[in-house]
């Protein structure tokens, strides 16, 4: 993990800097490596707005932005795009609370590098039905039509589209979901890792789908009347999670 020291480093405390030690020593093999379940930070841009993404990179749809000198509150981190930023360069990049991702290059954390878990991703689909996009590119489509109307009534489409499909295959969210527990994929424990289908039932009968952004946020449609971001529990009658499998899907 790539990251270089700084002028938001340079005024941390005896304490950090002795964490920071443990930090390292927790890294040697053998040793299990401890962070924060979530932790505030504090953007710097030096003026201008930073953007917020789909992914952990510079090409990931910017969905919105976060004012400079906004406290923010990180969920997890991951690595992707080396960004050079107001705190020199590295490759993390932070997930906040939004279900967006920015540089760590930009966010004072009083940390040289991870201060929280590492994002969760969901397993690779059965390789009989490989899907035709990736866990971020799928996230990164929906997000290019966050807010939009077009999918309503449509959220099983709209996860198998957002994973490269023209279609799921199946009839609704409620017929998927029930083959994908009948067939073992349902899991009903645990906070669905990013990119898991994760599954519902609803009054009406047909169900309701939404693909994980990790760390217990979604992103699908009926946010509000459109495609939005929503915790993974606002929707009634959970179900469950899985891997992000269409056997049916053309």
């Amino acid at each position: 993990m790539m990251t270089s020291i700084n002028a938001k480093r340079r005024g941390r405390s005896i304490a950090v800097l002795v964490a920071a030690v443990v930090g390292l020593v927790g890294t040697l093999p053998g040793v299990a490596q401890a962070y924060a379940d979530s932790a505030t930070g504090t953007i710097n841009t030096a003026g201008t707005a930073l953007n917020v993404r789909s992914g952990p990179g510079t090409g990931y749809d910017s969905w919105r932005t976060v004012a400079d000198g906004a406290t923010v509150t990180l969920l997890c981190q991951t690595t992707g795009e080396t960004v050079t930023g107001t705190y020199g360069t590295t490759n993390l990049w932070d997930l906040l609370s939004n279900g967006g991702m920015v540089s760590d290059a930009y966010v004072h954390t009083g940390s040289d590098g991870q201060i929280v878990n590492s994002c969760s991703f969901v397993g690779a689909e059965p390789s009989s039905k490989t899907n035709p996009r990736s866990t971020n590119g799928a996230i990164d489509w929906a997000f290019q039509r966050y807010r939009s109307t077009s999918y309503e009534n449509l959220c099983l489409a709209f996860t198998a589209q957002a994973y490269g499909w023209g279609g799921s295959g199946w009839y609704s969210a409620e017929v998927g979901g029930d083959w994908i527990a009948s067939h073992g994929y349902l899991k009903t424990t645990g906070i669905p890792p990013r990119g898991a289908l994760v599954w519902y039932h609803n009054s009406a009968g047909t169900g309701h789908v939404a693909i994980s952004l990790g760390e217990g946020k979604v992103i699908g449609t009926s946010v509000s009347g459109g495609v939005g971001v929503a915790g993974y529990l606002d929707h009634v009658s959970y179900r469950g999670w899985s891997v992000p499998y269409y056997p049916a899907a053309w």
